[in-house]
């Protein structure tokens, strides 16, 4: 079974609302539908890479393209759903991102669903009923995505911390004076955090020169 491809787009096709291209590769062309979304986003290159979902049938095979390998997956969970077809699954991948889709489904969110065209009310419900319980998966993606940019902005702020305390410390001042003075920064680390993760360079070392005056203001009112 084909699973991922790679090639140049030697032609774009459209049967009625169906939209695809065809994929040259090593002198084969691959007919793949794809999200009408996709077509021509990236002008700049003909060459593309896709994650694939094969179906065969008695009258051939159809390829189904996809950019995220999630959006491939979600595909082949909605079409599981008895009576749901791959054009049922494709339209709602054009109407939703994964994220929207899964929430709307976990939600039960019907009417949402089914503002999508092709998709009546029944069809929404047995979407929700059958799927409901099977897309953990995919949030548990976004949770794990989350926790990795919290980790990063975490360590920008750590380090942001680090070159402060030297800074201060080449000064003279003393570990115990340094770490007492920092909690004008450290007391409100989410929201530091999150406005240092969004300034540039230029904006951080504005910034840091901002809190450098208020710490060094705090430490010479003790000393006198």
């Amino acid at each position: 079974m084909i699973s991922w491809l790679k090639g140049e787009i030697v032609h774009n096709w459209q049967v009625s609302t169906k939209k695809g291209v065809v994929l040259n590769i090593g002198g084969v062309g691959y007919e793949i539908q794809l999200l009408p979304k996709l077509i021509g986003k990236d002008k700049d290159s003909n060459e593309i890479e896709l994650w694939i979902h094969q179906i065969e049938r008695d009258d051939g095979t159809s390829l189904y393209g996809f950019i995220e390998v999630n959006q491939r997956d979600l595909f082949r969970e909605i079409i599981s759903v008895n009576g749901i077809g791959p054009q049922i699954g494709m339209a709602l991948l054009e109407d939703f991102e994964v994220s929207q889709l899964v929430s709307a489904i976990e939600n039960k969110e019907s009417k949402l669903l089914t503002k999508t065209q092709g998709i009546g009310k029944r069809i929404a419900e047995r979407l929700i009923v059958e799927l409901k319980s099977k897309l953990k998966r995919f949030t548990d993606n976004n949770e794990s995505i989350n926790d990795k940019i919290k980790d990063i902005e975490h360590n920008q702020f750590s380090k942001y911390i680090d070159e402060i305390y030297l800074i201060l410390n080449s000064l003279g001042y003393v570990d115990n004076e340094i770490k007492d003075s920092i909690k004008i920064i450290t007391t409100n680390e989410k929201e530091n955090s999150l406005l240092l993760n969004s300034l540039s360079s230029e904006e951080k070392a504005e910034l840091m020169d901002k809190h450098l005056k208020e710490i060094l203001m705090k430490l010479s009112e003790k000393s006198t």
